[in-house]
């Protein structure tokens, strides 16, 4: 449902610009206002699941998206309806980081989560391509408002359906306090990077209000650094940055991020004004990717099981380069069966088997107090690299264009081309870096409390005890004589 929101308004924008008298530049922010707050909240989301408690979280959230979609719908003027939307991002941050830690604490790290995980890559990848679909498909038979009203009913089903989730409670014991700088900071820093490079496709990078939304941001995101590091109980913990599992795996997701919203945005304007296609055909021309991107999800899943999540990131991303550069065969006049689908079909491939192995990472050996902060983690990494993945592409094949502008749709498809190019380059960079930071553990893992709080006079205990069960494993592998040596 989250995800559907982000891509359902787009084939109803032009019919919500003509009800509402909607200016050109205040339309995007219909999409731009659902995408910035729910980027920009996303790490308080998951640190007040973690604090506060997951199905209390995901049942506030719901509450609250519902509501704010029933408003929208209703929107009598322009304002009310951005507002709306905003109110949904806001909504969204809180659910998405709950839901996802929700499941990440439920199943235990290695099959049975990489199962779990697989099925949640799969929703994922449905509600993307089903709200293109979708979008185009109610407002032309009923009506705009109802892109948004088809959340009221998901929203309720999910809000029924919550006793089966696990009930979790506050923290208890210590004293816990949510750290307020750092959250203010971190979200204005986000939102005025998001806000920058929106306003950056149509202004460029020059423009003033450009500059003075990229600087404030440096500013506040070196804040939240300063900031951190003086707190008690920080908002991102030091602690899951010394995972590097977690790094990488938000790393990538920001890069793949970067490739797959490129693919989106610019074949979805490539089959409306170069092939002709009508907003339910683009939308429906998706499909056979969406399906293939489910299906591999659910077996990525249990390939991750035996590979690694390392290996099949590194697979996945290269696999997705070769999607990339497959949409390099696509011209003025191409046949959509010959042309179009083996890259689409390629490309979901290599999104499939990305998207869960990525979020298989950016969860692992982290411990349960801190997965909603891990699940927000990642769920930031990939809208920061889609809003400015998005905007830098779309100037790269706008300067292009203008290069080759007296060629008319053969100079759109070559700004389209070079973009796919340097898509294609940074998922080769996503492998090579999942390669690089993500390694095999030397050491057996902790079991229980997280080294980071253990004593320091404890570390010697512990790491003798830890000698001693690797002994003990590989007694069976020794002389009699020499086991207890």
């Amino acid at each position: 449902m989250l995800i559907l929101d982000i891509a359902i308004v787009n084939v109803a924008l032009p019919s919500m610009q003509r009800t509402l008298s909607l200016s050109a530049e205040n339309i995007q922010w219909v999409v731009s206002g659902y995408a910035l707050t729910f980027g920009g909240f996303l790490m308080l989301g998951g640190r007040l699941a973690d604090v506060v408690g997951r199905r209390r979280m995901f049942l506030a959230g719901l509450v609250l998206f519902i509501g704010a979609s029933m408003l929208g719908g209703f929107s009598q003027s322009g304002g009310m309806l951005i507002a709306a939307r905003g109110i949904q991002g806001f909504a969204g941050a809180l659910v998405s980081p709950a839901a996802l830690s929700l499941l990440t604490t439920t199943f235990k790290e290695g099959p049975e989560r990489n199962r779990a995980l697989g099925i949640w890559s799969a929703m994922a990848a449905g509600g993307a391509s089903a709200g293109l679909i979708l979008g185009g498909l109610l407002t032309q038979e009923l009506s705009w408002r109802f892109t948004l009203f088809v959340n009221v009913p998901l929203g309720l089903a999910a809000i029924l359906l919550s006793p089966v989730l696990t009930a979790d409670a506050a923290r208890r014991g210590a004293k816990v306090r949510l750290d307020v700088p750092g959250a203010v900071s971190l979200t204005g820093g986000i939102l005025a990077l998001a806000y920058g490079v929106t306003e950056a496709t149509g202004q460029g990078f020059a423009s003033t209000k450009v500059l003075i939304a990229l600087a404030l941001s440096a500013a506040l995101l070196i804040t939240f650094v300063v900031v951190e590091k003086s707190s008690s109980q920080p908002l991102l913990p030091a602690r899951m940055l010394k995972l590097r599992s977690v790094v990488a795996g938000n790393s990538v997701a920001a890069l793949v991020s970067v490739v797959m919203i490129g693919a989106v945005f610019f074949n979805s304007l490539y089959l409306q004004e170069i092939l002709g296609y009508s907003p339910i055909q683009a939308g429906l021309a998706w499909l056979p990717q969406t399906v293939l991107i489910m299906v591999v999800s659910s077996i990525g899943a249990r390939i991750a099981t035996k590979l690694g999540e390392r290996t099949l990131i590194a697979l996945g991303t290269l696999v997705l380069a070769a999607g990339m550069l497959l949409f390099l065969r696509t011209a003025p006049e191409s046949n959509y069966v010959t042309v179009l689908i083996p890259a689409m079909l390629v490309t979901g491939i290599g999104v499939g088997l990305t998207f869960v192995s990525v979020t298989m990472a950016a969860t692992s050996g982290v411990p349960d107090r801190d997965q909603g902060t891990a699940s927000g983690l990642i769920g930031t990494a990939q809208q920061v690299g889609t809003a400015v993945g998005l905007a830098i592409l779309v100037n790269i094949a706008g300067s292009v264009t203008r290069v080759y502008l007296p060629q008319g749709a053969g100079a759109v498809i070559a700004g389209y081309h070079q973009a796919f190019v340097i898509a294609a380059f940074i998922s080769f960079v996503a492998a090579t870096l999942a390669l690089i930071v993500i390694k095999r553990p030397l050491a057996l893992p902790a079991v229980g409390v997280a080294e980071t709080v253990l004593p320091r006079a404890i570390q010697p205990l512990r790491a003798a005890a830890q000698s001693q069960l690797l002994l003990a494993r590989c007694g069976p592998l020794l002389p009699p004589d020499r086991v207890g040596e």
